[in-house]
């Protein structure tokens, strides 16, 4: 290719550059800027939204959590048990409830922190309808060692009897 043309293609590829719209941030990355979204799992804030990065109390720095998974299914005369796993899912992390109405699911995820986006109490309600499901909780380490200690308060009762 001559110089020429090599020229022209990039002119013509520079003037199609500046007429390009510009690409902004994302809508969700502007709310985060403006405070309206948590920095860290981009869940929404309560108001007042000051400007600025924010972070929600789950995932503000130094606040120490622990990844929980939560295993649900329905059993019909008794109504939804739980089973509760630490981050490797292997590990039990609590004992075994039986909860009889499933607002009880919902008010455990919002008190644990499993509620990071829009879409989680979805997710949980879709499993719900199914008759099972699981989700993440993130418990600080108040509500982690509640937790343990109610797995081991199971052990030791059964080592009883």
């Amino acid at each position: 290719m001559n110089q020429k043309i090599l020229d022209q293609v990039m002119r013509r590829m520079e003037a199609q550059a500046r007429s390009a719209p510009r690409k902004g941030i994302s809508p969700a990355r502007a709310e985060v800027r403006s405070g309206q979204r948590c920095m860290g799992c981009m869940g929404l804030l309560p108001p007042p939204h000051t400007p600025g990065v924010q972070y929600c109390t789950l995932c503000r720095p130094g606040a120490r959590r622990h990844t929980v998974y939560v295993s649900f299914k329905r059993c019909h005369p008794d109504g939804w048990h739980c089973e509760f796993f630490e981050w490797n899912l292997i590990t039990p992390a609590g004992k075994s409830v039986t909860f009889r109405d499933e607002r009880l699911l919902f008010k455990m995820t919002r008190c644990g922190g499993g509620v990071p986006y829009a879409h989680s109490l979805l997710h949980i309600a879709a499993g719900i309808r199914v008759g099972r499901g699981t989700f993440y909780l993130r418990l600080t380490d108040a509500q982690h060692k509640k937790l343990q200690s109610t797995l081991q308060s199971a052990e030791d009762t059964t080592s009883l009897g």
